[in-house]
């Protein structure tokens, strides 16, 4: 009887351990390698965005939708960011290449599509904006501070 009961309480605790370091490793964001090609993503031979997010996501994911947003929201107000979503289920290959295991997964590329970051799961907004931008904001105009002059100047060049 008292055997049962530790082999319960062994369970019970490997389960909450798990349970724990499962959740901290949820949409964090890791140091990557590796370079997108541009063919994959989309982007023309002259293209040179200042940074690129790129998202795999499932068809009927509802933590995509989630991240998709935050994503499209934040790309609103940083100047000079290009978004690829992927369909990973659509796209095995890409899914493969560049080792998509679950979705949501987040890439962020430099200009020259270098992979710099990655998150499986649902990553904030701060964590994205902090991969993106990186504490000094990697040389791009903080948004907050940005002339909104420029600004409105850049969207309607958008449009």
């Amino acid at each position: 009887m008292i055997t049962r009961s530790l082999i319960v309480m062994a369970f019970v605790v490997a389960t909450a351990v798990f349970t724990w370091w499962w959740q901290r490793r949820e949409g964090r964001f890791t140091e990557a390698n590796g370079v997108f090609d541009r063919a994959d993503l989309g982007l023309q031979r002259r293209e040179r965005p200042g940074a690129v997010l790129v998202e795999f996501f499932g068809e009927h994911c509802a933590p995509c939708v989630t991240v998709g947003n935050r994503i499209e929201k934040i790309a609103a107000a940083v100047p000079d960011v290009h978004v690829v979503s992927i369909d990973a289920g659509a796209r095995l290959d890409l899914a493969d290449r560049y080792e998509v295991r679950r979705v949501p997964t987040v890439f962020v590329a430099d200009q020259d599509l270098r992979i710099i970051w990655r998150a499986s799961g649902v990553p904030s907004e701060q964590a994205i904006m902090q991969a993106l931008l990186g504490p000094d904001w990697a040389g791009r105009p903080h948004p907050e501070h940005e002339d909104p002059l420029v600004k409105s100047e850049q969207r309607a060049a958008r449009s």
